[in-house]
């Protein structure tokens, strides 16, 4: 079924991308078409908490006894967390004179966590993966009789197919297989899809701009939920759910993750301001996340004596924002042309890996943007 669903709304996408090719006559769509051009909108706002552009933080984070590998005593610790993310326009066409814009895209990003403070080793804790196949972003530009006060645009993008997987750092799984933990590695790996639509997409980034955009995503097999745990990496019956421990192919027992809401959703907003003379402009940035927290303890030693049972992971809400100011490339429109300085927070369950059954994570600090 979610096969025939994937293909369904993938040959709609395409539909509408065909039927906005038939606006102009072949020989004019064929060369409005570009490939492998920039594109200035649909991408990733400043407080996103998963961009698919370069990032970096470096700042005070609270510790929790799952993520403490040196067991200091501190509440807070220096750590960094890098986005190593890119998104290719692969191809790209505008219609009736700019008023409407289509892409295709392909993105990609790998999250880097590191507690850079720990003195012994400065482990990595977690890395994250993601990638998608093309996205199909459709734009609408707003223009004479279709003016609206204070709405320039409005843009609708779908990815058929995305998918994430991430991995403990190699020192934490050590250190959780010598000290006992009944769940040393929980295997988060899951493919989703994600549509969101945008008011006012900041195509001209000189200017000033207030942008929404609300989205969410939705697993693509939600009886496997967001996690699974087999026992080569710890205590299958520590994984509370209603799905039954079952034995894979090879003979392993494995068993999946709670099947509750398999959604995430978000609400996002960023302004810039009026860009100086000099290419620097302010830029305000918020998101809130309405996410699953994973229902798992990872401080336990003792096992359990029977598979444990659940309905759902509890959902919870996590706040990013970003307070920074930008320089812009004179003369440049593209790929690497934006540079931004500024202060990130966040509080909410752990957005990263199988810690993200870890609550009430904070952080903040100085965070560098390159885009």
């Amino acid at each position: 079924m979610k096969h025939r669903l994937i293909a369904i709304i993938t040959l709609t996408a395409l539909s509408l991308a065909v039927y906005a090719a038939d606006l102009l006559p072949d020989s004019v769509a064929y060369r409005a078409g570009k490939w492998f051009q920039y594109v200035p909108y649909a991408h990733s706002l400043y407080a996103d908490e998963h961009p698919d552009y370069m990032r970096m933080d470096l700042g005070a984070v609270s510790y929790s006894p799952e993520t403490n590998y040196g067991g200091s005593s501190a509440k807070y610790s220096a750590q960094m967390f890098a986005v190593f993310g890119a998104r290719i326009s692969v191809w790209n066409m505008d219609l009736q004179n700019r008023r409407f814009g289509l892409d295709v895209s392909q993105t990609a990003s790998a999250h880097l966590w590191m507690d850079i403070s720990e003195h012994t080793t400065s482990p990595v804790v977690n890395t994250d993966y993601r990638i998608a196949v093309p996205t199909f972003t459709f734009i609408h530009r707003l223009q004479g009789g279709e003016a609206v006060p204070f709405l320039k645009n409005y843009s609708i993008q779908f990815c058929p197919f995305k998918h994430e997987s991430t991995h403990i750092g190699d020192e934490m799984v050590l250190q959780r297989n010598d000290k006992g933990y009944a769940l040393r590695r929980v295997n988060v790996s899951y493919n989703y899809m994600e549509l969101d639509v945008t008011l006012n997409e900041p195509e001209d980034r000189y200017t000033q701009n207030h942008t929404f955009r609300i989205g969410a995503m939705v697993l693509l097999a939600p009886r496997e939920g967001w996690y699974w745990l087999d026992s080569r990496d710890g205590d299958v019956n520590n994984i509370a759910s209603n799905s039954p421990v079952h034995t894979n192919r090879i003979g392993i027992n494995e068993r999946y993750g709670p099947s509750g809401m398999p959604f995430e959703a978000w609400l996002q907003y960023q302004y810039q301001s009026d860009c100086s003379t000099h290419g620097f402009q302010a830029i305000v940035s918020a998101e809130v996340r309405n996410r699953a927290r994973y229902g798992y303890s990872l401080t336990e030693t003792a096992h359990a004596a029977e598979p444990r049972v659940a309905q759902t992971d509890p959902r919870r809400f996590t706040y990013s924002v970003f307070v920074g100011a930008r320089y812009n490339m004179p003369h440049y429109d593209g790929y690497f042309s934006r540079f931004a300085i500024g202060i990130r927070a966040y509080h909410g369950n752990c957005p990263y890996g199988m810690f993200r059954s870890v609550d009430n994570l904070s952080h903040i600090g100085f965070c560098v943007v390159y885009q």
